[in-house]
């Protein structure tokens, strides 16, 4: 059997120089393999999906290469995707992302898909991480035990509130029942759905309530990690690689309202119809074609589009 070495220089060859360099800079462990046996097997196939990916959707350039890699990282997680999450991992190391963020991206996926995947998810990053000068390095970025609400303050915070009293009429009465700091972290990241989730789980389960907002926007939402923009571009592409798009629009929303661009936003969309398929990523699209014709926000996309594609020779 050809060593890889042979292999890259002769898809090089067969499908371009520059496309097959950047395929082999994000994913050098597994890249050769991969086109070996679609090269060998159905050469058509092997080259439209290798012009569509590497010499297309990976060189558009809207999202950089740690949001890109950050976002893959989460939706493999969510999807119990392991062997793509391990290459994708590496290739995000290679890349220069930060080890203490690919955990951090990980650790966050877990509100959205729970313990056993991510537990799963995490065993494939410590393996790869383990006994490296990473680990040495998330040892001593560990954020601190007792979280950082010590650092919030009540009355900063009530100033980038957005939700009015008519759609949150119960609000000083949850800040003193519940405690304020996951609500505030909640009317901050997802003013368009976090009062009416209040008012409900207040109505049918405190106790759980308490739970929620103790563990995800007065913990996890607020570890300082990563920034806001970031953490949640990866939730659109979690939402987006399960299809689900209820919450999939309150994230687009949020999103938004967080600092991401319209194409910021539909690029993760676009990325995605190569992991997961089109059917889902054009849903995500439309919710936000939808949102931002709503807000009339819809030139965002219509006047930043990238130019068509020169075909390599």
């Amino acid at each position: 059997m050809a060593n890889d070495s042979d292999v890259i220089n002769k898809l090089r060859a067969k499908y371009g120089a520059s496309s097959v360099d950047n395929a082999v800079r994000l994913h050098p462990t597994d890249f050769a393999d991969v086109m070996r046996w679609r090269d060998e097997m159905d050469p058509q196939y092997a080259r439209l999906q290798f012009e569509y990916t590497y010499g297309g959707l990976m060189k558009r350039g809207v999202l950089t290469e740690r949001m890109r890699l950050l976002v893959v990282i989460a939706q493999c997680a969510a999807m119990a995707e392991l062997e793509y999450l391990e290459s994708s991992i590496r290739a995000a190391l290679n890349e220069g992302v930060a080890v203490r963020e690919i955990l951090e991206i990980l650790l966050q996926t877990t509100v959205y898909v729970g313990m056993p995947k991510i537990n799963r998810a995490a065993r494939v990053f410590y393996d790869i991480v383990k006994d490296t000068e990473h680990m040495a390095v998330l040892r001593k970025t560990q954020p601190p035990m007792e979280g950082r609400n010590a650092e919030r303050s009540l009355d900063a915070e009530r100033a980038a509130w957005s939700v009015t009293d008519e759609r949150f009429p119960t609000r000083e009465a949850m800040l003193k029942k519940y405690g304020w700091h996951g609500i505030s972290a909640g009317l901050r990241l997802q003013p368009t759905h976090h009062p009416e989730a209040i008012m409900r789980m207040d109505r049918t389960d405190q106790n759980f309530l308490k739970h929620w907002l103790d563990f995800i926007y007065g913990g996890m939402y607020v570890r300082g990690v990563l920034d806001d923009k970031t953490r949640i571009l990866c939730v659109v592409g979690v939402c987006t690689a399960l299809d689900e798009m209820v919450q999939g629009e309150n994230h687009v929303r949020a999103a938004l309202a967080l600092g991401a661009t319209a194409r910021e936003v539909q690029e993760v969309a676009v990325q995605s119809t190569q992991y997961w398929g089109m059917p889902r990523s054009l849903r995500t699209m439309a919710i936000l074609e939808r949102v931002l014709r709503e807000q009339g926000r819809f030139a965002e996309l219509t006047d930043t589009q990238l130019p068509l594609p020169a075909r390599e020779t």
